[in-house]
């Protein structure tokens, strides 16, 4: 697995971020937070957030990747399930969401099947993911992130190809399978770089 060596700064990226309760969290937002954990690395995470079980939450940390493989991987997200501007939770402004499946929008395609069809396309996908502790998260807010593709008019609903060609319902009859690997991935380390996660 390739380690993480260094926080990569997308601050560039960020148009414009609003204050979220935990609550509200939907799977495919990408959200900043403050994370003073003792022995954590990065104490601002800029985060792809993929799913909560209890008071965790896990996804992928978007500050152990650099700028283009950021990209690559909304762009093979978007392969699956299209990403989007959205306002469901009536906030001030819009944000961008990958369209995971969520209670108050139901999709084909939920965090299970996405870790399984794309993080295993570059190791840094896998070295980036971690889990974090919401009891330890403060100042929590929704990012919207600039995507190129997005910019330029390439996102679309591609799910209905997609779905022909790797046959998506089959996919999910195996999300069990790839829950228990993003569990194994899952693994506490104080170290703070370099390993799949509590923090990091």
């Amino acid at each position: 697995m390739a380690k993480v060596r260094h926080k990569i700064s997308h601050h560039r990226r960020i148009l414009h971020e609003q204050t979220l309760q935990e609550a509200y969290m939907l799977p495919g937002m990408i959200v900043s937070f403050g994370y003073a954990k003792k022995g954590v690395y990065d104490r601002k995470p800029l985060f792809f957030f993929m799913y909560k079980e209890g008071n965790v939450m896990s996804g992928i940390n978007l500050n152990y990747l650099h700028e283009e493989r950021v990209q690559k991987f909304f762009k093979l997200a978007q392969s699956l399930t299209p990403v989007f501007e959205e306002n469901l939770l009536r906030l001030p402004l819009p944000y961008i969401r990958l369209q995971l499946s969520t209670p108050r929008a139901v999709t084909s395609v939920g965090s299970q099947l996405l870790y399984k069809m794309v993080i295993p396309r570059d190791s840094h996908y896998k070295s980036a993911y971690r889990s974090y502790d919401l009891g330890t998260v403060t100042s929590l807010k929704v990012v919207n992130y600039k995507l190129d593709f997005l910019a330029e008019g390439e996102g679309r609903r591609a799910a209905e190809s997609v779905a022909k060609r790797k046959n998506i319902k089959q996919e999910l009859g195996k999300t069990k399978e790839a829950t228990k690997d993003m569990k194994d991935k899952t693994v506490q380390d104080t170290e703070g770089i370099g390993k799949d996660k509590t923090g990091g």
